[in-house]
Formats: structure tokens, C-alpha cells, sequence
């Protein structure tokens, strides 16, 4: 199939609403677009620098960690959730009761997306429709979307805009459409002979998914999270620390113009372009935090040393934090296995003002939350 004259696929009537129907995908692609070469070569040596680059860093998956936290919160964002990152990281009972159901909603993608990367990973699962499912039950479980058949394809018409298909802004394909549809997604993901690039072919398929949209919710965060999940299952990376939704978030008009731009002009290889800028500049950008807090992991601990009382118990509280950097004594004292006393003597030290290391973010005097706050802003 030819990108460059792909044909996205026709409206079928619907009683008095018309579904949109995609194109099959699995096929073997080709292009003629010297712009759309150029970007794909700079794609794939960045994501191939970043893997290499995560190779070597020591301590890794605990930024990984993070990197992933921040994700949650930025893929969330693009579908309305309010809170901060800072919030995403406290205890639940810290968080306001108007945003509880938000922050419950970031912590499930982070649970989804760590089991996907699980069940490939350590599974030797592949990226198939069940594992979807399995993720998708997990991402809403207990949310607002509870009732809308976690872990199922959907049963029923949905729509996008509007009060109803009539008026909607765009209708995805009927439920009788979706086993042909979503057996050629599968296909096509597992496709090892159509000699299509990985990053055309994942660029394809989160096109496909988010058309398609075969889940009465949850949709576009997991057509989000496909994207680390597809390149970690072909060996693309090795380690899970590529996540894209920053750039789609920060770029979200341009985003959803050119997804939509594919349904309504056939301008797939605008789509793709798109996709290939976002992942230059997502790989850029990890490999920077990457350096940035290695650099900054290193200066913090030669510091520590210096600041008096035991070093390895003033590092242990330190590297409490860079899992999650806030936290509040009790929760120090769980992780570094100290006494409350010997812990809160070292927040001490580490919260003067002369260290800069630790900040307190409550102003009380009890109940103190702390906050790492020069690791924390590398991942923003």
C-alpha cells in the first residue's frame, strides 16, 4: 500500500448517523517522500541512541521510575485530569477530595503501564489484543470509567463530540465492523514480513487504534501507552524509557489536526511526519534528563557526605526520594528502615537552608511533606 495515496476509508450509513470505516492496514507499505526518509533516519538514530544511552546509566530503572510517573500525568492531562505532578506523588489522603478521583486515575495508568511492560518484559508476552485488554482493565479499574466494560472491546456505538452520533463530531466504526478491524490491527503489530519500519508501523497503528476506538472509554490513553509497549516488544528498546506523551500534550491542536487529518484529507504522511518529529524530540529530551540526572544524583551524594552524622544513613534517606521525591517522615523512615528520631534528624540537616537539598512544602509544623525538588523539576 502506498502512503503517499492511501485512501483512509469510507462513512457507512447508520440509520441517521454515518461510522467511519478505516482501511485494513496489514499490508507492506512504500513511500516516495525524501522529507519523510529524512525524518525517519534522525527518529530512529535518536531512539537508538536512547537505548544506548539507558544501557549505561547506573541505577536507571529507578529514573525510569519517574520518567514514568511524569508520563502518567502528561498522557492523563490530554484527557482532562487536573492535577499536579507534585499531587500525583503524594499519599492519597494529601490530595484534595475534588481531585481524588483524578489522582486515581494517573496512579492507574502508572499501574497499566507497568504491567504492560511487565508482561513483555519478564513474560515474554507479545503486544497482542489480550494484552490490551489486560491493561485496559487495569487503567479503569475503580475510576470514573468502572462502568464502561474495562477489558472489553466495546459492545455498543460510541462517539467523539456531540450529544449523541447524530451531532458528533466523529463516529468510529460499528460494532460489527470491530472483529474484522481489530484482528488486522493484530495482524499488522505482529507482522514480522511486510518490511515496514517499526516507527511507520507504530505510527500506523496508533493512527488505526485511535480510529477505530474500540473501547467505550479509556481510549486515547491507551493508544498512548501501545506506543512504549510496541517498541519494547520488538526489541527497539530494552529498557522502558521512551514515553511520548509530553510532546503530544504540549502539542495537542496539532496532535488531534493531524490525526484527524487522516480520516478527512487521506493525509497519512502528514500524520507520520508528525509522529516521527515527536519521537525526535521525545528521544532528545530523555536522554537529556537522563544525563542531567546522573549529573545532579552524583553532586547530591558528594554533598551528603560532607553535611556530618553517619553517611550511609544520610544516603539512605536521600535515595528514598528518588523513587518518588516526596515524602513525609513516616514514609522515609518505612523505606530507609531508620528510627523516626535518627530520620527526622537528618531531614534536619538535609532541609537547612544552607544545604538546599530538601524543601518542605506543608509550612506546618506537624504532618511535613518533603520534597526533592532539584531532582523532581529535571523530570517536568
Amino acid at each position: 500500500m502506498n502512503i503517499n495515496t492511501f485512501s483512509s476509508g469510507t462513512k457507512r450509513a447508520q440509520n441517521d448517523y454515518y461510522t467511519f470505516l478505516p482501511t485494513l492496514i496489514d499490508h507492506s507499505w512504500k513511500w516516495s517522500d525524501s522529507e519523510l526518509n529524512v525524518l525517519l533516519e534522525k527518529a530512529s538514530s535518536e531512539l537508538g541512541s536512547l537505548n544506548a544511552f539507558s544501557d549505561l546509566i547506573p541505577n536507571v530503572d529507578i529514573y525510569i521510575e519517574m520518567h514514568i510517573k511524569t508520563e502518567a500525568n502528561k498522557s492523563n492531562k490530554i484527557e482532562g485530569t487536573k492535577t499536579t505532578i507534585e499531587e500525583d506523588l503524594m499519599p492519597l489522603e494529601d490530595i484534595s477530595p475534588e481531585k481524588r478521583n483524578d489522582y486515581q486515575e494517573v496512579h492507574n495508568y502508572i499501574n497499566a503501564l507497568n504491567y504492560g511492560i511487565s508482561r513483555i518484559l519478564q513474560d515474554d508476552f507479545p503486544l497482542c489484543n489480550r494484552l490490551i485488554c489486560e491493561v485496559h482493565q487495569l487503567l479503569l479499574q475503580g475510576v470514573r470509567g468502572k462502568y464502561k466494560t474495562p477489558g472489553e472491546f466495546r459492545k455498543s456505538q460510541n462517539w467523539i463530540g456531540g450529544s449523541k452520533p447524530s451531532n458528533a463530531a466523529y463516529v468510529p466504526p460499528s460494532i460489527l465492523d470491530l472483529p474484522e478491524l481489530l484482528s488486522d490491527f493484530e495482524k499488522f503489530i505482529n507482522n514480522d514480513d511486510c518490511n515496514v519500519p517499526h516507527l511507520i508501523k507504530i505510527a500506523i497503528l496508533h493512527y488505526q487504534f485511535e480510529t477505530i476506538h474500540p473501547f467505550l472509554d479509556g481510549n486515547g490513553r491507551i493508544g498512548r501507552l501501545i506506543i512504549p509497549l510496541y517498541l519494547l516488544s520488538k526489541g527497539i528498546l530494552s529498557k522502558p524509557c521512551f514515553y511520548i506523551s509530553d510532546y503530544f500534550e504540549s502539542h495537542r491542536t496539532e496532535y488531534y489536526d493531524s490525526l484527524n487529518r487522516v480520516r478527512t484529507h487521506n493525509d497519512l504522511i502528514g500524520w507520520i511526519k508528525f509522529f516521527l518529529q515527536a519521537v525526535i524530540s521525545t528521544a532528545l529530551t530523555a536522554k537529556d534528563k537522563f544525563k542531567k540526572v546522573t549529573a545532579y544524583v552524583h553532586t547530591l551524594e558528594t554533598l551528603a557526605v560532607s553535611l556530618g552524622g553517619r553517611s550511609d544513613n544520610t544516603l539512605k534517606v536521600i535515595r528514598a526520594f528518588y523513587d518518588n521525591p516526596i515524602l513525609n517522615s513516616k514514609q522515609i523512615s518505612n523505606i530507609t528502615g531508620l528510627s523516626q528520631p535518627t530520620t527526622d534528624n537528618i531531614i534536619k540537616r538535609l532541609s537547612d537552608k544552607n544545604a538546599h537539598i530538601l524543601y518542605e512544602l506543608t509550612g506546618y509544623s506537624r504532618n511535613r511533606i518533603f520534597v526533592l525538588w532539584n531532582y523532581l523539576k529535571i523530570f517536568y
